[in-house]
């Protein structure tokens, strides 16, 4: 097993027989580090941490430490990291501030330089999140998400599935799926044609996602009248945004330019 005679493994810990861990890393009780993993040097991996196979922590990344929350009583909770996913330099995820409770992130995803997952988010699959973007508590990211250098995404937003996130935009409310935005406050500027594009969505599809969005923030109507309209659709992908936009506890981003633009954006 090629581990650094400087490395700090726990007894506890479970470590699969071809991980490398390199000079000073440190994991911690109870972690479970699967094959073909990387920890590299003075990386940091917390009690009850779980990552995936292929999975890398690069240097002095932090990854299962306390929660930053002050309602925290020192409660069990963990991070769970899927596979192929990789945490550059600096990036950290805060484990769960809820007795049990997990965050997560998934497969195939890149976490680039200075990147931090706060307590309890959840980051599905083949998300990018570039150099100091982050996610305050409880944030949930979809799959195929781009969250662009120092984005921020408030506490309990979403950002939807196949999102582009601009640089250094604020996410204050719900980033409907497909969609590319900007700014502060982050508004819907259009859709994420090139992510749909990259992702093998086909050109009938992205032009059915182009009318949603019409819809949505194009049309004059009310954010729920438009949710009505898109709920009606025979294309499962504006019935996910339709979906979407129902649930959203904090009401969806605004548009620029639109008719609804200044309406209230919840449902």
């Amino acid at each position: 097993m090629p581990i650094h005679q400087t490395a700090v493994i726990h007894r506890d810990a479970q470590l699969a027989a071809d991980v490398v861990v390199g000079p000073y890393a440190i994991i911690e009780a109870a972690a479970v580090i699967s094959e073909g993993c990387k920890i590299l040097g003075h990386a940091y991996v917390g009690p009850g941490t779980e990552l995936g196979p292929g999975s890398e922590v690069h240097m002095h990344a932090v990854v299962g430490h306390d929660p930053q929350d002050l309602a925290w009583a020192g409660e069990p909770s963990k991070v769970v990291i899927g596979e192929r996913t990789i945490l550059r330099e600096y990036v950290s995820v805060h484990r769960a501030s809820r007795p049990g409770s997990v965050t997560r992130v998934g497969d195939d995803c890149l976490l680039m330089v200075g990147a931090h997952v706060a307590h309890d988010c959840c980051v599905e699959d083949g998300v990018v999140m570039a150099n100091h973007c982050s996610l305050a508590g409880h944030a949930h990211v979809g799959a195929g998400a781009f969250l662009s250098a120092n984005a921020l995404v408030h506490q309990f937003c979403r950002v939807g599935r196949l999102v582009m996130l601009g640089g250094a935009a604020v996410a204050v409310q719900d980033i409907p799926p497909f969609m590319l935005s900007t700014g502060d406050r982050a508004t819907i500027r259009g859709v994420n044609v090139v992510g749909l594009r990259r992702a093998g969505v086909d050109s009938d599809l992205r032009r059915g996602i182009q009318d949603a969005h019409r819809v949505l923030y194009r049309s004059g109507r009310t954010i729920p009248e438009a949710k009505e309209l898109l709920q009606q659709s025979q294309i499962d992908e504006v019935r996910e945004i339709a979906r979407f936009i129902e649930e959203s506890a904090r009401g969806i981003a605004s548009g620029s330019g639109s008719a609804v633009e200044n309406r209230p954006a919840s449902v």
